[in-house]
């Protein structure tokens, strides 16, 4: 009996540990004014300097709101007000050659400044908006989405403190 409670208790402990390996983060954010959050798992995460951020985070700022993130390659995004920006995808492995980095930009701005995926694999970088997408040709641009299908309903729930 002794054996199965050891037996048991050991897988939880394992499966446990593998659960958290993967929630590695793949960014952090550096700065942030007004309304801004971190869209987790359908629940909006107000976004605090150096919150992590995990795969499929989304990037939400409200109409008075700004963020700032530093991915774990060194690259860059701000987001202005009234944006959304679903990080969609994020692997940053170069010993085992696997670099991507694929946002969508549903709306408002957003200013992408390149980090290691670029410069080492520039075709593992890649932005989608609702009409076009974006690949890297140097080290920084920026991208504005004026898309009317895609309102702010995901704040409406949210109060302003």
């Amino acid at each position: 009996m002794k054996k199965l409670i050891l037996i048991v208790s050991m897988a939880l402990i394992l499966s446990a540990g593998l659960a958290l390996a993967d929630e590695t983060s793949i960014g952090f954010v550096k700065n942030v004014s007004g309304q801004a959050f971190i869209g987790r798992q359908q629940t909006l995460i107000p976004a605090r300097v150096n919150e992590k951020l995990m795969r499929s985070d989304a990037l939400i700022t409200g109409a008075d709101g700004s963020i700032g993130v530093i991915m774990q390659d060194d690259s860059v995004l701000s987001l202005g007000t009234k944006s959304r920006v679903d990080l969609t995808q994020f692997s940053f492995a170069p010993a085992e050659n696997k670099l991507s980095f694929v946002a969508k930009v549903k709306r408002g701005t957003m200013v992408y400044l390149t980090g290691l995926i670029a410069k080492l694999d520039r075709k593992g970088v890649r932005v989608e908006t609702p009409n076009a997408v974006c690949g890297v040709r140097g080290t920084q641009f920026a991208i504005k989405v004026d898309n009317q299908d895609e309102d702010d309903s995901d704040l409406s729930s949210v109060k302003s403190n």
